[in-house]
């Protein structure tokens, strides 16, 4: 058995994020993960973890020698007791406009599995799952949402050694996402918004992966949207299980209940919670490094049922007596410039 490490520290939620604060009626509650700040001039990508820097880096540590912290699902493989990994964890920093992730996968070998890539819906999958809008919802395409990259919610699709945004395929594209009338079909191209280096044995079964990835959001006490996710393909699959492959997500999970279906608001395997909907992903936090001077006041905005308020210019609703402050002038001091 393996049992996950205590890890991933709990941060204050960001302005940017303050509508994700939930009322005790509500059954999400994202994971909220501190993330360190790094000069890029300290990383090379180049598929190795091999940089001090990382040391200090944020944790996603899905399957360990102590535990899981996944949701996996075994499709007709039902003698598996655990996933087939001996390891599986992410590493995130981040500078200015840019999360670096290190992603390490050893698959299990001499097996049905090991790392196995036969076309996208037979083998090992890799999702990388990023949102600065998380009151958006994804489109429900199971394309992983590429035109509504890099604000998000969308995901990286990583097959082997390819990084892709749908696997480069021509993506349909919903109205609102669209540049103009005609602009109906497109493919996205995962290079305008990322940099990558893959490095794999399948003797091993080690796979990984380590990503700088592009997005505006990303800053000193800012906030982003993440999961992680894929599938366990199998050398099987063809002969024995045809398009049988496992789906596993990060976000939600019991833990160390790898197989056991969380208390979730949907009804769908693991991989819905990358591919189709964003609730549940963990909010990562950006620690201000230290050459960031600018602090931003942190305030938790409580949430409100919009037909307890009127917009009508009079602070009379009793749901007021609960909410955020900013007090400018008061009778006891001032707070502003």
């Amino acid at each position: 058995m393996k049992r996950t490490d205590q890890l991933l520290f709990i941060g204050l939620l960001c302005v940017s994020f303050a509508s994700a604060v939930l009322a005790q009626v509500d059954s999400i509650q994202r994971r909220i993960v501190d993330v360190p700040n790094v000069d890029p001039g300290a990383i090379t990508i180049d598929g190795q973890m091999n940089e001090p820097a990382w040391a200090n880096a944020a944790h996603a540590d899905l399957v360990t020698q102590s535990g899981f912290d996944i949701w996996a699902f075994d499709y007709y493989r039902t003698s598996l007791t655990e996933p087939d990994y001996d390891a599986w964890y992410a590493r995130m920093l981040w500078a200015k406009d840019t999360l670096y992730l290190f992603v390490h996968i050893d698959e299990v070998v001499n097996d049905s599995t090991n790392l196995y890539w036969n076309g996208k819906f037979t083998g090992d999958q890799l999702f990388v799952s990023l949102s600065s809008r998380l009151g958006v919802a994804m489109e429900g395409n199971y394309d992983g949402n590429p035109y509504a990259a890099p604000d998000g919610p969308f995901h990286f699709w990583v097959l082997g050694n390819k990084v892709t945004l749908n696997d480069s395929q021509a993506t349909n594209i919903p109205p609102r996402y669209r540049r103009f009338p005609a602009d109906t079909v497109r493919v996205f191209d995962a290079h305008d918004i990322a940099r990558w280096a893959t490095t794999i044995d399948t003797a091993t079964g080690v796979w990984n992966v380590e990503m700088a990835i592009y997005s505006p959001n990303v800053n000193a006490q800012s906030c982003l949207g993440f999961n992680l996710g894929g599938s366990t393909g199998s050398r099987q699959t063809d002969s024995v299980y045809h398009d049988a492959y496992g789906y596993y997500t990060w976000q939600p999970n019991v833990p160390n209940q790898p197989f056991t279906a969380p208390n979730v608001s949907h009804n769908n395997d693991p991989g819905y919670y990358n591919l189709v909907n964003s609730d549940y992903w963990a909010l990562l936090h950006f620690v201000p490094g230290t050459g960031d001077t600018i602090v931003r006041k942190e305030l938790h905005v409580p949430r409100v049922d919009p037909a307890s308020i009127t917009i009508d210019g009079i602070m009379n609703e009793p749901i007021w007596a609960n909410a955020a402050h900013a007090d400018l002038v008061t009778q006891s001091g001032f707070d502003i410039w």
